[in-house]
């Protein structure tokens, strides 16, 4: 797998000690991370240029300075989501943040909503069919799911090459914020290769990942870049899972310290999603011209078109209930690539359901909230959801919900609501030791989430009801997560000053 002819790409303006000594795969540098790596002894000078940095703004009072990382487009997916709010929620609370991204476009403010220009830097990819231009990664963006809701080249696509201009050009951006910024603390958004560019530019600053649960989910789509994730990811000072689902992956597949790892999870915004009446055949009549009937019951889901996300099995129960003679409707929310949606289409017209489960395709976030409260139940069928953020956006709107007890939701469920038959969790999708999913079990589970819809359906559900589920998520806002990332912060750069030179995640 090793590639050596790529080396020279290497050397990172301003932060060349990195990559000194030599001839050295980057490939290999992160495979035995910190095997190669040069002592610190002979890095004092980056090391006392940072600390001198960091302490001088203490001694000011000034605010936390974090670099956010980010190897995706913002605002796309569910942790492009976190992005979004946790710059917003931060600058709010004050920290200096700013934000290195993944764009095929110089990102601005129109891209990540209340952080200021200055702070946006962007690492250019090239779109696919266009020519590669100085200074871009050759390549398109590669996305942190299997499936996406925009153009990308899987990583489990790309070769050795590809990879290695990928992080050498990713890398030089990083290395140019991290010797500009002297940031207090790096935080990484998802467990893969961006964690491994940080602790080779600066080991010695304090690394803050997010596991969202899909770099698990992309090992085993692509086993071999396991052992090239692996090293730098377990020494992150601290990692931020979303359940303890993800917790558990972070110990077994990534080998980090359970001692290192919190459940933070996500938020949501209030201003945006919250419970108020709407005339729900006039929101799903002005948002994709469908004409509901006066009799219909409309059940709503959300997502990117894959199928661990359990749209089909959400179809053949919208067919279930309809053989139970409800007049059901189901609309499906989101987007995939043209096979994935090819097949999703073709699986609910083979049923003869074309009429009664519509794929409109993506909403701007904006129209979402309506969409929540125009349904009589929103439905997460995913297999195994490492979150759902949908899921709590549509609660907080007081919407009844159906999901998997399994993953994320029965972690940030209120018990309050499931016990009143307001959120309900079925049992999950049953797949083979080897992860595969039978057809009789697909079937399974398509009932079960029939049963799940039937159970609230079958309720007198108003605004009280509602209004006790937007209540029942309020704990669950962007504001407290962020002051729970701060105190992460602290702590995490106060053990790294403490140990001074003597870290032992950085020397070999």
């Amino acid at each position: 797998m090793t590639n050596r002819t790529h080396e020279d790409r290497a050397s990172i303006p301003g932060l060349a000690k990195a990559f000194s000594g030599d001839a050295i795969s980057l490939l290999d540098r992160l495979r035995q991370w910190p095997v190669f790596e040069p002592g610190l002894d002979e890095r004092a000078a980056d090391m006392e240029r940072w600390r001198t940095a960091v302490e001088t703004r203490l001694g000011r009072g000034k605010p936390r300075r974090v670099l956010f990382v980010h190897g995706q487009l913002p605002g796309e997916t569910g942790s492009g989501v976190y992005l979004q709010q946790i710059a917003r929620e931060s600058i709010r609370q004050g920290i200096d943040f700013h934000l290195l991204s993944a764009g095929y476009e110089t990102l601005d403010a129109t891209h990540i909503q209340g952080v200021p220009e200055d702070r946006i830097h962007t690492c250019l990819f090239t779109p696919e069919g266009e020519m590669p231009k100085p200074g871009r990664v050759k390549t398109p963006i590669s996305g942190m799911s299997v499936v996406m809701p925009y153009p990308v080249l899987a990583f489990r696509d790309r070769t050795d090459d590809d990879l290695i201009d990928w992080l050498s050009v990713f890398g030089n951006r990083l290395a140019e914020r991290v010797y500009r910024l002297q940031p207090d603390v790096i935080h990484v958004n998802h467990l893969w290769f961006l964690n491994g560019l940080s602790r080779l530019i600066a080991p010695w600053i304090p690394l803050v990942a997010s596991a969202h649960g899909t770099a698990h989910k992309l090992i085993v789509d692509a086993p071999r870049f396991r052992d090239l994730v692996v090293p730098c990811v377990s020494s992150a000072d601290h990692v931020c899972a979303i359940s303890p689902e993800s917790v558990r992956e972070c110990v077994a597949m990534f080998q980090i310290p359970e001692e290192r790892i919190s459940i933070e999870g996500y938020g949501y915004e209030p201003d945006l999603f919250h419970c108020r009446s709407v005339h729900g055949t006039r929101v799903i009549k002005d948002a994709f011209g469908y004409d509901l009937g006066p009799a219909a019951r409309l059940a709503v889901a959300v997502g990117k078109f894959a199928d661990w996300k359990g749209f089909k099995e959400f179809a053949v129960a919208i067919g279930l209930l309809r053989e139970q003679g409800f007049d059901m409707v189901g609309i499906i929310v989101g987007e995939g690539d043209q096979p994935s949606r090819a097949d999703l289409e073709a699986f609910i017209a083979d049923r003869g359901l074309a009429e009664h489960v519509r794929l409109p395709g993506k909403v701007a976030r904006t129209v979402l909230p309506d969409i929540y409260r125009a349904a009589d139940v929103y439905v997460l069928p995913s297999h195994a959801e490492p979150f759902g953020l949908v899921l709590m956006e549509a609660l907080a709107c007081g919407t009844p919900s159906v999901s998997a007890n399994a993953g994320g939701p029965p972690h940030y469920v209120p018990k309050a609501l499931t016990e009143k038959g307001l959120a309900v969790l079925v049992d999950p999708i049953k797949t083979t030791p080897d992860g595969e999913i039978l057809p009789q079990d697909r079937s399974i589970y398509a009932g079960n989430i029939a049963a799940g819809i039937e159970t609230i359906l079958n309720q007198a559900i108003g605004g009280k009801e509602r209004t006790l589920i937007a209540d029942a998520m309020k704990h669950l806002r962007w504001d407290g997560l962020v002051k729970n990332l701060l105190r992460i912060y602290d702590r995490a750069l106060d053990d790294a000053l403490a140990r001074g030179t003597k870290s032992t995640s950085a020397t070999p």
